[in-house]
């Protein structure tokens, strides 16, 4: 399938890093929405072919963490989890097992108005912590940042302990909290993601708006 890289809306460059790569998290698992979100037509394209238009700008190459085979479809590697059944701990936990560079960028699949600036300015932050997190509206945001390598063993271990809450897991690492309350590079919208279909809905309309 043949991807069309969006041009920036501000026409400023991006900076590729050509030293981490991005996975994004399509589990494929979804009992609100009842279909492979990732996989679902979002205004006339996959939901996962957004973000990958979108972050590839910003990382060395995209890879999908899903264990659906149809993903290959994009014509990315695609890798399956390691630890099966317990949602997006165990996909940063693949992705963090195949990682080949010190960092990796995490996005979750169903977040479509995600952009290449807002995450080449936290990759750009991202030097010395062991997870950069963005802080929206008091949370941070686990599904849209930047995790180091160091981060594998205790991962593992934190899963093998049953603790697979992502705003838990995080939270036993070196932890950098951006706050991007007042960063024009993160509205509001950026943030949504579509569990089911009233989320779908409203995204769609979110779209139309403008954003």
């Amino acid at each position: 399938m043949q991807l069309e890289l969006p041009q920036n809306q501000d026409n400023t460059v991006i900076n590729k890093t050509n030293h981490i790569d991005g996975y994004i998290l399509a589990g494929g698992k979804s009992s609100r929405m009842g279909v492979d979100k990732g996989l679902l037509l979002f205004n006339g394209k996959p939901l996962v072919q957004r973000i990958i238009e979108q972050l590839s700008p910003a990382v060395n190459k995209v890879i999908i963490v899903s264990n659906n085979r149809e993903y290959e479809k994009f014509g990315l590697e695609v890798i399956g989890d390691l630890i099966e059944n317990i949602g997006p701990a165990g996909g940063i936990h693949a992705a963090l097992s195949h990682a080949q560079y010190e960092q990796i960028f995490v996005v979750s699949c169903d977040m479509p108005f995600i952009t290449a600036h807002a995450a080449a300015y936290l990759i750009q932050q991202a030097v010395h912590s062991q997870i950069t997190l963005p802080v929206h509206h008091g949370k941070t945001q686990a599904l849209f940042g930047v995790y180091s390598g160091q981060c594998l063993p205790k991962w593992k271990q934190l899963i093998e302990q049953g603790i697979i809450k992502l705003q838990v897991m995080t939270n036993h690492f070196d932890l950098l909290k951006i706050d991007i309350e007042k960063n024009e590079l993160f509205f509001d919208s950026l943030f949504t993601n579509i569990n089911d279909e009233n989320d779908f809905n409203k995204a769609l309309k979110q779209l139309k708006n403008g954003n």
